[in-house]
């Protein structure tokens, strides 16, 4: 079953129709309803209570090209790993990824004081991709089966990785926070639970 994939694609959906009402019935997405629907914005974030915003932007989306590129990724990547995982091990990895890869943007940005308003599933999709090529590492049943994903998904990620340093409005510091995020959770995924075929 792939239920939380859905679940996830279909609630990154709705948001996305609820910011195109927002922005005036348009499927280029304003800054101003990204930032008032609780996008990454350093400058935002004073106290406790703007801590959400580590974790809403992974359901917005800038515009409708993002939102199906998005959505295509969790897509490819979901379905297999939330096999492989069990879907709460699943679900625990998407959102300690996006959670991660928001955090380490809002330290990018405090750092460098380069304030930016950015969002997207994209963190926790970074997040996924690393946990696939993990997958013959930390398995170890039937590495065979599970090496081709896993040597697929580096040359994804390599791909992904040169289009996030060409494109400027892409946060680097988000897709590699994601990818972190994706690490840790992996490692906290007992590799006894890993649903591996035997053939």
């Amino acid at each position: 079953s792939c239920l939380v994939t859905f679940v996830l694609i279909a609630i990154n959906v709705v948001v996305f129709a609820v910011e195109a009402v927002a922005t005036g019935f348009s499927l280029n997405i304003s800054s101003l309803t990204l930032y008032s629907m609780g996008a990454m914005f350093a400058p935002a974030i004073q106290g406790p209570a703007d801590l959400y915003r580590f974790v809403t932007p992974m359901f917005l989306h800038v515009d409708l090209m993002h939102l199906l590129f998005n959505m295509a990724a969790l897509y490819s990547a979901g379905v297999m790993l939330e096999y492989l995982l069990g879907r709460w091990n699943f679900l625990l990895l998407y959102f300690i990824a996006g959670i991660t890869g928001n955090v380490v943007s809002y330290l990018a940005d405090v750092l460098m004081g380069t304030y930016a308003v950015s969002a997207g599933a994209s963190t926790s999709i970074f997040g996924l991709f690393v946990a696939i090529a993990l997958l013959s590492v930390l398995s170890k049943k039937n590495r065979a089966f599970l090496a081709q994903y896993s040597k697929g998904m580096l040359s994804v990620i390599g791909l992904n990785i040169v289009y996030t340093l060409l494109m400027p409005s892409v946060s680097l510091s988000g897709h590699l926070g994601g990818a972190l995020g994706g690490l840790i959770a992996m490692f906290m995924v007992p590799a006894k639970n890993l649903r591996v075929p035997t053939e």
